[in-house]
Parts: structure tokens; sequence; C-alpha cells
């Protein structure tokens, strides 16, 4: 039985994401766009072909280099009596689906940012599996769970990244993200942690009429 091979994003130097043997791409709608073998994604924000690039990053001096103003590469962890809380602000998205969905929990400007016993903690482990950055992940029973094995999709979120599940990331300057299987890449060309998105597309009013 011939090995099915598991798709792949390479990030090239200051131009798009090269996506190779990727089967599912879909745009804000949920509906399915269609996929070639090799594909290039726009990453600068200004194609007019989105989500595919057409090589406006040449004419509009993208750079996708990380700055140093960029968030630290930490990891804060907030200790349950059940579960345990972790967040890494570096590859956050700041999408914001924890705080709405459990504002008991997680707590925008306030320190200590989450409070791990304020709810169920399978209510919390539920909802941290559903985190599209990997920014979140958790401790049970001194066990981490950060990686779930999603099966191989890109999602092009409305105005904002792309979420990757189940796609390798080959990053030429050899970071990689908090988690393997779900990360958020940068589409707007505005992210201070490329290719990692930030929040970014939010504050610069990111507009994508297309997906």
């Amino acid at each position: 039985m011939e090995k099915e091979v598991r798709p792949s994003i390479k990030v090239s130097k200051n131009g798009p994401y090269i996506v190779k043997d990727l089967k599912t791409l879909r745009n804000s709608k949920g509906v399915f766009i269609e996929t070639k073998p090799v594909m290039s994604l726009c990453r600068c924000g200004g194609s007019t072909k989105m989500p595919f690039c057409d090589g406006t990053h040449v004419g509009n001096d993208f750079s996708g280099e990380k700055e140093n103003d960029r968030v630290s590469d930490r990891v804060d962890t907030y200790v349950g009596k059940h579960i345990s809380i972790h967040r890494n602000r570096d590859v956050c998205s700041h999408v914001g689906h924890c705080i709405r969905n459990l504002p008991s929990v997680f707590k925008k400007g306030k320190e200590p940012w989450a409070d791990p016993d304020a709810t169920d903690p399978e209510e919390i482990a539920k909802l941290i599996r559903t985190c599209p950055s990997g920014a979140l992940s958790y401790t049970v029973n001194g066990k981490l769970y950060k990686d779930y094995s999603y099966g191989p999709e890109i999602f092009v979120l409305k105005d904002g990244p792309y979420n990757v599940a189940g796609v390798r990331l080959d990053n030429s300057d050899g970071s990689v993200p908090e988690t393997q299987d779900h990360y958020a890449l940068c589409r707007c060309g505005a992210s201070r942690n490329k290719p990692l998105c930030d929040g970014r597309h939010s504050t610069d009013k990111f507009k994508d009429g297309k997906n």
C-alpha cells in the first residue's frame, strides 16, 4: 500500500507560502476551494487573487522577517486544582475565541489572565482543543495536551489568518510553531512574528472581500 504523503507548507523568503499535497482548503464560509498539488498562497496581504499569490509582494516591499519588538516566546502557566492552563502569547492570533466562550476562565486585560478553577475542567479542556493558533494547551494529572492529530486542512479566516491543521510547516529560519498540528499563519503581511499570526490583522483593519 502506498504511504499517504503528508501535506507541507514552505515559507519562501519575502514571498508566498508554497503549499504541497493539500486536498482541503476552505474559505470563511466553509466553501471548499479547488486545490492543486502545488499552490502559492498570499502572505503579503495585497494579492487581488486571494487566497492565492499574484506576485504583488515583489512590488510592495513585503518583508517576511520577524520584528525585534514582537512578543517574547514564553509559556505562562496557570495552575489549578484539576487542570493547569498554558499560554504562549508569542503564537496567539488573538481571535478571542477563549475569552468570548469562557469569560469566567479567560479574562481579557486582567491578571491573572486565566482562572483554571472557575469552571468544570472538562469544559476548559474542550475549549482549549479548539484554539486555532496552538497558543493554549493544558495539563491534567501530569500529562501535557497540546497536539490533537487533526486532519490536513487550511481554513481561510475572514479578514484574518490561515488556520492550519495537520500540515507540516517548513520555515527557512528554523522557527517552529508551539504546536506541530495546528497553528495560525499571517496573511495580512503585518505580523511582527511572521510567518505566525499575532493579531495585527485586527488592529490594522485588514480586509479581504473574497474570503
